[in-house]
Protein backbone atom coordinates (compact mmCIF):
# COMPACT_ATOMS: atom_id res chain seq x y z
CA UNK A 1 0.00 0.00 0.00
CA UNK A 2 1.11 3.51 -0.77
CA UNK A 3 1.60 5.95 1.99
CA UNK A 4 0.27 9.51 0.38
CA UNK A 5 2.00 12.80 2.09
CA UNK A 6 0.02 15.50 3.32
CA UNK A 7 2.46 17.81 0.35
CA UNK A 8 0.64 15.48 -2.40
CA UNK A 9 -3.04 16.55 -0.69
CA UNK A 10 -2.15 20.47 -0.75
CA UNK A 11 -4.56 22.31 -2.83
CA UNK A 12 -4.15 22.38 -6.78
CA UNK A 13 -4.05 25.45 -8.44
CA UNK A 14 -5.76 25.43 -11.66
CA UNK A 15 -7.09 27.78 -14.59
CA UNK A 16 -10.44 29.15 -14.79
CA UNK A 17 -9.51 27.16 -18.91
CA UNK A 18 -8.79 24.42 -17.07
CA UNK A 19 -11.17 23.88 -14.61
CA UNK A 20 -13.85 24.33 -17.27
CA UNK A 21 -12.05 21.75 -19.60
CA UNK A 22 -12.12 19.31 -16.68
CA UNK A 23 -15.91 19.80 -15.88
CA UNK A 24 -16.71 19.59 -19.53
CA UNK A 25 -14.44 15.95 -20.66
CA UNK A 26 -15.92 14.45 -16.76
CA UNK A 27 -19.30 14.67 -18.90
CA UNK A 28 -18.27 13.19 -21.48
CA UNK A 29 -15.75 10.41 -19.91
CA UNK A 30 -16.42 9.98 -16.69
CA UNK A 31 -12.95 9.21 -14.05
CA UNK A 32 -11.09 8.75 -16.84
CA UNK A 33 -8.35 10.68 -15.68
CA UNK A 34 -5.28 9.79 -17.97
CA UNK A 35 -8.07 11.03 -20.91
CA UNK A 36 -8.62 14.27 -19.54
CA UNK A 37 -5.12 14.88 -18.35
CA UNK A 38 -3.75 14.54 -22.02
CA UNK A 39 -5.77 17.29 -22.99
CA UNK A 40 -4.26 20.00 -20.57
CA UNK A 41 -0.73 20.50 -20.99
CA UNK A 42 1.64 19.98 -18.18
CA UNK A 43 -0.56 18.04 -15.65
CA UNK A 44 -0.85 14.72 -14.67
CA UNK A 45 -3.72 12.27 -14.10
CA UNK A 46 -2.91 12.42 -10.60
CA UNK A 47 -3.33 16.28 -10.53
CA UNK A 48 -6.64 16.27 -12.17
CA UNK A 49 -8.15 13.38 -9.70
CA UNK A 50 -6.99 14.80 -6.74
CA UNK A 51 -8.15 18.35 -8.08
CA UNK A 52 -11.99 16.38 -8.49
CA UNK A 53 -11.61 14.86 -5.22
CA UNK A 54 -11.06 17.94 -3.44
CA UNK A 55 -13.42 20.31 -5.24
CA UNK A 56 -16.32 18.35 -4.85
CA UNK A 57 -14.77 16.62 -1.64
CA UNK A 58 -16.07 20.05 -0.56
CA UNK A 59 -19.61 19.99 -1.84
CA UNK A 60 -20.69 16.58 -0.71
CA UNK A 61 -19.66 17.59 2.53
CA UNK A 62 -21.63 20.39 2.58
CA UNK A 63 -24.74 17.88 1.18
CA UNK A 64 -24.27 15.16 3.89
CA UNK A 65 -24.29 18.11 6.54
CA UNK A 66 -27.53 19.63 4.95
CA UNK A 67 -29.06 16.18 5.08
CA UNK A 68 -28.42 15.59 8.27
CA UNK A 69 -29.97 18.84 9.20
CA UNK A 70 -33.01 18.20 7.85
CA UNK A 71 -33.24 14.68 9.23
CA UNK A 72 -32.16 15.55 12.62
CA UNK A 73 -34.74 17.77 12.59
CA UNK A 74 -37.45 15.67 12.00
Amino acid sequence: MTEVSSIEWEFINMSEQEEDLIYRMYKLVGDRWGLIAGRIPGRKAEEIERFWIMRHGEVFAKRRRELKKKHGSS
